[in-house]
Protein backbone atom coordinates (compact mmCIF):
# COMPACT_ATOMS: atom_id res chain seq x y z
CA UNK A 1 0.00 0.00 0.00
CA UNK A 2 2.86 2.37 0.83
CA UNK A 3 4.30 1.88 -2.68
CA UNK A 4 0.93 2.73 -4.26
CA UNK A 5 0.54 5.86 -2.14
CA UNK A 6 4.12 6.93 -2.89
CA UNK A 7 3.55 6.43 -6.62
CA UNK A 8 0.28 8.41 -6.50
CA UNK A 9 2.04 11.25 -4.66
CA UNK A 10 5.09 11.24 -6.96
CA UNK A 11 2.91 11.35 -10.08
CA UNK A 12 0.78 14.19 -8.71
CA UNK A 13 -2.45 12.26 -8.19
CA UNK A 14 -2.75 13.06 -4.48
CA UNK A 15 -0.99 15.09 -1.82
CA UNK A 16 -1.39 15.16 1.93
CA UNK A 17 -3.98 17.77 2.85
CA UNK A 18 -2.41 21.19 3.46
CA UNK A 19 1.01 19.59 2.85
CA UNK A 20 2.88 22.83 2.13
CA UNK A 21 1.76 24.14 5.53
CA UNK A 22 2.86 21.11 7.52
CA UNK A 23 0.02 18.80 6.54
CA UNK A 24 -3.23 17.68 8.12
CA UNK A 25 -3.54 14.03 9.14
CA UNK A 26 -5.95 11.78 7.26
CA UNK A 27 -6.80 14.34 4.59
CA UNK A 28 -5.85 14.34 0.92
CA UNK A 29 -5.84 16.93 -1.82
CA UNK A 30 -6.13 15.86 -5.46
CA UNK A 31 -3.48 16.94 -7.95
CA UNK A 32 -4.18 17.54 -11.65
CA UNK A 33 -4.31 13.85 -12.61
CA UNK A 34 -6.07 12.87 -9.38
CA UNK A 35 -8.79 15.44 -10.00
CA UNK A 36 -9.41 14.04 -13.48
CA UNK A 37 -9.39 10.43 -12.22
CA UNK A 38 -11.83 11.30 -9.43
CA UNK A 39 -14.16 13.00 -11.90
CA UNK A 40 -14.03 10.00 -14.27
CA UNK A 41 -14.82 7.58 -11.44
CA UNK A 42 -17.70 9.78 -10.30
CA UNK A 43 -19.13 9.88 -13.83
CA UNK A 44 -18.79 6.10 -14.18
CA UNK A 45 -20.59 5.58 -10.86
CA UNK A 46 -23.42 7.95 -11.89
CA UNK A 47 -23.77 6.18 -15.24
CA UNK A 48 -23.87 2.68 -13.70
CA UNK A 49 -25.94 3.28 -10.56
CA UNK A 50 -28.20 6.19 -11.53
CA UNK A 51 -28.62 6.65 -15.28
CA UNK A 52 -28.97 2.94 -16.12
CA UNK A 53 -31.59 2.35 -13.45
CA UNK A 54 -35.18 3.54 -13.84
CA UNK A 55 -35.72 3.61 -10.06
CA UNK A 56 -32.89 6.04 -9.26
CA UNK A 57 -32.46 9.78 -9.53
CA UNK A 58 -29.38 11.91 -8.93
CA UNK A 59 -29.33 14.13 -5.86
CA UNK A 60 -26.47 16.38 -4.82
CA UNK A 61 -27.14 17.51 -1.27
CA UNK A 62 -25.08 19.35 1.32
CA UNK A 63 -23.18 17.39 3.96
CA UNK A 64 -24.51 19.71 6.64
CA UNK A 65 -28.20 18.90 7.05
CA UNK A 66 -30.98 18.97 9.59
CA UNK A 67 -29.98 16.44 12.30
CA UNK A 68 -33.16 14.43 11.70
CA UNK A 69 -31.86 13.44 8.24
CA UNK A 70 -28.83 11.75 9.85
CA UNK A 71 -31.02 10.04 12.45
CA UNK A 72 -33.43 8.73 9.78
CA UNK A 73 -30.59 7.45 7.58
CA UNK A 74 -29.05 5.44 10.44
CA UNK A 75 -25.83 7.43 10.55
CA UNK A 76 -26.28 8.70 14.11
CA UNK A 77 -26.95 5.28 15.59
CA UNK A 78 -24.49 3.23 13.60
CA UNK A 79 -21.84 5.37 11.96
CA UNK A 80 -18.92 4.49 14.19
CA UNK A 81 -15.78 2.38 14.08
CA UNK A 82 -14.62 -0.02 16.80
CA UNK A 83 -11.18 1.26 17.77
CA UNK A 84 -8.61 -0.53 19.89
CA UNK A 85 -5.17 0.59 21.09
CA UNK A 86 -2.03 -1.44 21.64
CA UNK A 87 -0.79 -0.15 25.00
CA UNK A 88 2.76 -1.25 24.19
CA UNK A 89 3.14 0.82 21.03
CA UNK A 90 0.37 3.41 21.55
CA UNK A 91 -0.95 2.59 18.07
CA UNK A 92 -4.68 2.63 17.29
CA UNK A 93 -6.45 0.22 14.93
CA UNK A 94 -9.91 -0.70 13.74
CA UNK A 95 -10.58 -3.90 15.67
CA UNK A 96 -12.97 -5.34 13.09
CA UNK A 97 -10.37 -4.99 10.32
CA UNK A 98 -7.71 -6.80 12.39
CA UNK A 99 -10.18 -9.62 13.02
CA UNK A 100 -11.21 -9.85 9.36
CA UNK A 101 -7.53 -10.07 8.40
CA UNK A 102 -7.03 -12.96 10.84
CA UNK A 103 -10.08 -14.84 9.49
CA UNK A 104 -8.80 -14.34 5.93
CA UNK A 105 -5.26 -15.44 6.85
CA UNK A 106 -6.56 -18.62 8.45
CA UNK A 107 -8.72 -19.31 5.41
CA UNK A 108 -5.71 -18.91 3.12
CA UNK A 109 -3.72 -21.31 5.30
CA UNK A 110 -6.38 -24.02 4.91
CA UNK A 111 -8.94 -23.51 7.68
CA UNK A 112 -12.32 -23.24 5.95
CA UNK A 113 -14.80 -20.50 6.80
CA UNK A 114 -17.29 -23.15 7.98
CA UNK A 115 -14.82 -24.59 10.48
CA UNK A 116 -13.88 -21.09 11.67
CA UNK A 117 -17.56 -20.21 12.03
CA UNK A 118 -18.25 -23.26 14.22
CA UNK A 119 -15.16 -22.61 16.34
CA UNK A 120 -15.87 -18.90 16.87
CA UNK A 121 -19.56 -19.55 17.48
CA UNK A 122 -18.71 -21.85 20.40
CA UNK A 123 -15.99 -19.63 21.82
CA UNK A 124 -17.48 -16.16 21.36
CA UNK A 125 -21.20 -16.64 20.72
CA UNK A 126 -21.12 -15.11 17.24
CA UNK A 127 -23.33 -16.35 14.42
CA UNK A 128 -21.29 -15.10 11.46
CA UNK A 129 -17.75 -14.21 10.40
CA UNK A 130 -18.46 -10.49 10.06
CA UNK A 131 -16.77 -8.89 13.09
CA UNK A 132 -18.38 -5.55 12.24
CA UNK A 133 -21.71 -7.04 13.38
CA UNK A 134 -20.36 -8.39 16.70
CA UNK A 135 -20.72 -6.57 20.00
CA UNK A 136 -17.64 -4.77 21.34
CA UNK A 137 -17.44 -7.42 24.08
CA UNK A 138 -17.37 -10.24 21.51
CA UNK A 139 -14.77 -8.38 19.47
CA UNK A 140 -12.53 -7.84 22.51
CA UNK A 141 -12.86 -11.48 23.60
CA UNK A 142 -11.84 -12.53 20.08
CA UNK A 143 -8.87 -10.14 19.98
CA UNK A 144 -7.52 -11.51 23.27
CA UNK A 145 -8.62 -15.14 22.84
CA UNK A 146 -7.18 -15.51 19.34
CA UNK A 147 -4.00 -13.61 20.24
CA UNK A 148 -4.52 -11.06 17.47
CA UNK A 149 -1.18 -9.33 16.98
CA UNK A 150 -0.33 -5.75 16.19
CA UNK A 151 0.20 -5.84 12.40
CA UNK A 152 3.14 -3.44 12.69
CA UNK A 153 4.93 -5.51 15.36
CA UNK A 154 3.72 -9.10 15.25
CA UNK A 155 6.76 -10.44 17.13
CA UNK A 156 5.52 -9.00 20.44
CA UNK A 157 2.20 -9.92 22.05
CA UNK A 158 -0.12 -6.90 21.94
CA UNK A 159 -1.61 -5.47 25.12
CA UNK A 160 -5.02 -4.34 23.86
CA UNK A 161 -7.29 -1.77 25.48
CA UNK A 162 -11.04 -2.30 25.61
CA UNK A 163 -12.77 -1.56 22.31
CA UNK A 164 -14.37 1.87 22.01
CA UNK A 165 -16.86 3.02 19.43
CA UNK A 166 -15.53 6.09 17.64
CA UNK A 167 -18.35 8.19 16.17
CA UNK A 168 -17.43 9.27 12.64
CA UNK A 169 -20.01 12.05 12.57
CA UNK A 170 -18.79 15.50 13.54
CA UNK A 171 -20.87 17.81 15.69
CA UNK A 172 -22.01 21.19 14.41
CA UNK A 173 -23.79 24.04 16.15
CA UNK A 174 -26.81 25.91 14.83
Amino acid sequence: MKRIVDLAKNRGFVFQGSEIYGGLANTWDYGPLGSLLKENLKNLWIREFVQRRPDMVLLDAAILMNPQVWVASGHVGGFSDPLIDDKNTKERFRADKLMEDLVQTREQSGTSRDIQQMEYSKKYGVNNLVPESWTPEQQYAFMVGEDVRNPNNSNVKADWTEIRKFNLMFETKQ
